[in-house]
């Protein structure tokens, strides 16, 4: 018989043993491959609009999720990066020149985490409050030398293989004759449409998302109205695509960019950047309720950078004071900007690193390590 003793140090180090294995198997649920994957960029959203949001609007969805971080943002040339080289490192993993697409320095291009999530069988989405030819969107799409050439990205989009392609942008898709702005008389959507895209430029009609592999869902020919004047288009559009999405037994990758966060930085613009950023977090609140339910996707929200250096000095000693929203540049900044992660392997975007680990996290937690 066991003296009382040596029972009570058994029963402790059981107990022991139980809690070990308890933790073990937390920290394999925790950091398990997730089915699908869900981007979202702020574009121009740094700590201080994140703040400067809170004050205005309350609590946000964005830092309500357990995880969160920052990145560093600066270019393979400058230390202030453009929407298109921060894009690349996002999507890709590799630093490139400002103002260049999906590819290094010396042109060669390299593969976006949304053409590696294709050639895993997932589908593949990109949601942007502005043209999908910009920037942010055509860094997970396309291989291009300059950003500004919209028109040749919107002809590389044909064969870019990414399954849906949301928000605006029918402009640099469609000829003069049919509506658009292209002079050169071709019909991109046609070519599309022809590949089996179904195409949608109203919005009582994202119904018909639903049962669609490929669908292209422009409202407008350029951008969306700026929030609130665009009303919901953003979470109706989320919530639509999401909807087909998850019919995907082998998952799906989703970027969705709130655009204007950095255009109304840019025009020193408080009050509309204001409203963009709870745009943005009604947007991320959605996709965040869609996780939860789901229980196999990661959702990682961050910024391609920080615009207009925005700062909120302390000008009074009243607690009552009206807060101030000072702005050093009508361009971009080198600060670091924020990342806030949910769901399976969520832990692993925390902590401080340089964006392109973004990229790099994705691929490695399906199956692919990139290496310089």
């Amino acid at each position: 018989m066991l003296s009382p003793k040596l029972h009570h140090t058994l029963t402790f180090l059981s107990l022991i043993l139980v809690f070990s294995l308890l933790s073990c198997n937390e920290q394999q649920e925790e950091s398990q491959a997730p089915k699908n994957i869900i981007l979202l960029i702020g574009d121009g959203m740094g700590f201080s609009q994140v703040t400067a949001a809170k004050y205005a609007h309350g609590p946000l969805n964005m830092t309500s999720t357990p995880y969160s971080g920052a990145i560093l943002t600066h270019s393979a040339d400058n230390r202030v990066t453009d929407s298109a080289s921060s894009a690349t490192a996002l999507a890709a993993g590799f630093k490139t020149n400002n103002r260049m697409l999906g590819m290094l320095p010396d042109g060669t291009a390299v593969p976006s985490i949304a053409h590696y999530a294709s050639e895993l069988g997932k589908t593949t989405a990109l949601l942007a409050s502005c043209r999908i030819t910009h920037a942010t969107p055509a860094g997970f799409a396309i291989h291009h030398h300059e950003r500004g050439d919209e028109f040749i990205i919107a002809e590389k989009y044909v064969d870019s293989g990414i399954d849906m392609l949301l928000g605006a942008g029918y402009d640099y898709f469609l000829p003069e004759s049919d509506g658009g702005a292209r002079e050169d008389d071709r019909n991109l959507i046609a070519e599309m449409m022809e590949q089996g895209y179904i195409y949608i430029d109203d919005e009582n009609a994202l119904g018909r998302i639903a049962g669609q592999d490929k669908v292209i869902a422009f409202l407008e020919g350029r951008d969306l109205e700026r929030y609130p004047e665009r009303g919901d288009q953003m979470n109706r559009l989320a919530l639509a695509a999401l909807d087909q999405l998850s019919q995907n037994p082998e998952g799906f990758f989703m970027m969705i960019e709130g655009a204007m966060i950095d255009w109304a930085s840019h025009a020193n613009d408080e009050a509309w950047m204001l409203q963009e950023m709870l745009d943005f977090d009604n947007v991320i609140g959605d996709v965040l309720e869609f996780a939860k339910n789901d229980g196999n996707t990661l959702v990682i929200i961050t910024a391609d950078h920080e615009t207009g250096g925005l700062t909120m000095p302390r000008e009074s000693d009243d607690p009552d004071f009206v807060l101030e929203h000072h702005w050093s540049t009508g361009g971009h900044s080198a600060l670091q900007v924020p990342v806030y992660s949910y769901g399976p392997s969520a832990e692993l975007f925390s902590g401080t690193y340089d964006n392109t680990k973004i990229a790099r996290k994705m691929f490695s937690l399906w199956g692919k390590t990139i290496e310089d």
